[in-house]
């Protein structure tokens, strides 16, 4: 077989004559975000195989339903193929577990075997995508969690001109991302509600902007399973609701696990159970939230949040309330600030690791915002995605690191003016204002 094959979360693994080239964000075993996240399905024994058999993987982002400790050792003879990204702390990571990494510059073909090669596109988030071509006639595109930040225009001409274009996306309610946030007041944060957003129309609008006539629930297929973070389960996606609202005339949106024969041009579904629902201990990851900080952990925790040049200049303070005493970092007298409640071991694992992200997109700590609206624009990008993986924290590393992407992305300034009046709206309007409404509106006619 000529093709591919979906399975477990975001990984699609491709075959020339039978054999495995490559897979992507292997996450096959252990629970990520400190043991909240668990596989709704099962990831069949062949299919397993085939990711270990897989010559090349490559790995899109550091988030750990994508790179996964748990499954290194399953890809361990692979060549791992890395994007271009600055501060290399991904690669460096790897190569000092001792294994075989491969940059991929930007925007350049790499031959895998005769009928397949790949086009990785770093962007200036810390994600990045892949194209796989197969056979010269198809194309895949993985987009994963990402927005192809920098690339938009050079990916879409690229795809345009293959039989078969597949989008691999994440396209949910929202789950994938922090949700366990509270008002000043301490009422929950309701996000939109489930029942009236229909995501197949979703796929119907990426399908259109990316050029693809095809595509696959993907990046999005996981379950809460800790005790403290279960309740996030009514607004994960069940996959008999991602065709809701699909427009048909657009392409054909397949099942999620699918064997895909390029030669044929026929696909035939990979059977999968549901997981039987099985919940962490807390235990298991030294968490108990009674434990309080000492001296020690509330410096390293001071340390680590004073690096952090943007985050002064735009909050008043960053609290921590951790066993019920409360922790204050003050950054100025703005009244502006985020309180995060949550466990002492997994916010010094995350701290000491420099991780926060997965700490707030496990769900579980609980995360309140004082006179701010959200966690974007201000601090979720600064911290997760500039800081703790490209290693650009003060003001002089932040220009260094938007610099490399701006020499290093062929759509930089119109993809980054989108970006950036995108966040404007977002601040300065309510999401039920009219203005905020009509921006929507605007965008989704390009998007």
């Amino acid at each position: 077989m000529i093709g591919f094959e979906t399975i477990g979360n975001a990984t699609v693994t491709v075959f020339d004559n039978f054999k495995p080239i490559i897979s992507t964000d292997p996450w096959v075993y252990g629970n990520p975000y400190f043991g909240s996240w668990g596989h709704k399905y099962n990831i069949p024994k062949q299919q397993i195989e085939n990711i270990q058999n897989s010559e090349f993987v490559w790995f899109s982002h550091g988030h750990p339903d994508h790179l996964n400790a748990d499954s290194l050792d399953l890809v361990g003879k692979s060549k791992i193929l890395i994007a271009d990204h600055y501060g290399d702390r991904i690669i460096n990571g790897l190569k000092n577990s001792n294994l075989n990494c491969i940059k991929l510059k930007s925007n350049q073909w790499l031959d895998l075997s005769d009928n397949v090669r790949i086009k990785s596109f770093s962007d200036w988030n810390q994600d990045s995508c892949l194209l796989i071509e197969i056979s010269k006639k198809d194309i895949l595109f993985n987009l994963n969690d990402g927005a192809a930040k920098g690339w938009n225009s050079t990916i879409k001409n690229i795809i345009k001109n293959y039989r078969n274009r597949f989008l691999l996306k994440l396209i949910n309610w929202g789950d994938a991302d922090m949700l366990n946030l509270y008002d000043e007041n301490g009422q929950f944060i309701q996000p939109s509600n489930p029942n009236s957003i229909q995501v197949g129309s979703e796929y119907s609008k990426y399908m259109k902007y990316w050029n693809c006539n095809y595509a696959l629930p993907f990046s999005s297929l996981h379950t809460y399973v800790r005790p403290d973070s279960i309740h996030m389960n009514e607004f994960v996606t069940p996959l008999s609701k991602h065709s809701s609202g699909f427009d048909s005339s657009v392409g054909d949106l397949l099942p999620a696990f699918i064997q895909w024969d390029t030669n044929s041009q026929t696909y035939k579904k990979i059977k999968v159970d549901k997981n039987k629902e099985i919940l962490t201990n807390l235990s298991d990851y030294g968490d108990n939230w009674s434990d309080q900080l000492d001296k020690k952990d509330f410096s390293l925790i001071e340390k680590y949040f004073n690096q952090f040049y943007h985050l002064k200049k735009n909050f008043g303070f960053i609290c921590f309330k951790v066993g019920g005493r409360e922790h204050f970092i003050k950054f100025s007298d703005k009244k502006s600030g985020i309180i995060f409640e949550t466990p002492r071991k997994s916010l010094m694992v995350a701290v000491e690791n420099e991780i926060f992200d997965d700490l707030l997109i496990g769900n579980f700590a609980k995360t309140t915002l004082v006179n701010i609206k959200d966690l974007y624009p201000n601090f979720t990008p600064y911290v997760a995605k500039y800081g703790d993986n490209g290693l650009a924290r003060s003001k002089d590393e932040l220009r260094l690191y938007f610099d490399f992407y701006k020499a290093n992305s062929m759509d930089f300034w119109m993809d980054m003016f989108k970006f950036n009046t995108e966040n404007i709206i977002r601040e300065s309007f309510s999401n039920k204002s009219l203005v905020f409404k009509s921006a929507k509106k605007i965008k989704n006619w390009f998007i």
